[in-house]
């Protein structure tokens, strides 16, 4: 079966996509994945990937410019001036995703490198399940690509990095 020629018929607005669009989408669905099974014991939260975030740094250090490059590229999308938009309410940070870490981070109130690398996961995580569960279709994936790009580039420099 053909799931691009299938999806295009749907009239969902996967037909008004782009290549790169499209290829962006894949590309964080497979390697989410990988991630995931990688790293976080095939079982990914906000307060697992927090634990592990400590764990990867204490045992084999950061990159602080390339987490804070990334980073920035999250709080242009969240943050108007000194606070948050319309989109953050949109990740739908649940009562367990740290969302206190995740705004402080974001907000610039909180400035170490395990919760700035752990605030980039956890908006990528709400990035996962709100893909996976449908919720992005809401929207036909409009202003998605450069998401789904800034977080397939975290996610494999974390493997690169802490796949020990």
């Amino acid at each position: 079966m053909d799931i691009e020629s299938y999806l295009e018929s749907k009239g969902i607005g996967y037909e008004e996509l782009s290549e790169p669009e499209r290829r962006a989408i894949s590309n964080f669905a497979v390697i989410w994945t990988l991630f995931e099974a990688k790293l976080l014991d095939e079982n990914a939260s906000a307060l697992k990937i927090h634990e592990k975030a400590k764990e990867w740094i204490d045992n084999y250090g950061t990159d602080e410019h390339f987490i804070d490059t990334h980073l920035d590229y999250f709080r242009n999308r969240y943050v108007d001036g000194v606070e948050l938009n319309y989109r953050y309410g949109r990740l739908y940070l649940r009562k367990n995703d740290l969302a206190p870490l995740v705004t402080g981070v974001l907000l610039k109130q909180i400035d170490d490198p395990i919760s700035k690398l752990t605030s980039c996961l956890i908006i990528i995580l709400r990035y996962r399940n709100n893909y996976f569960h449908g919720i992005k279709w809401a929207y036909q994936f409009r202003d998605q690509q450069d998401n789904f790009e800034t977080a397939s580039s975290i996610l494999t420099w974390c493997i690169d990095r802490y796949d020990h």
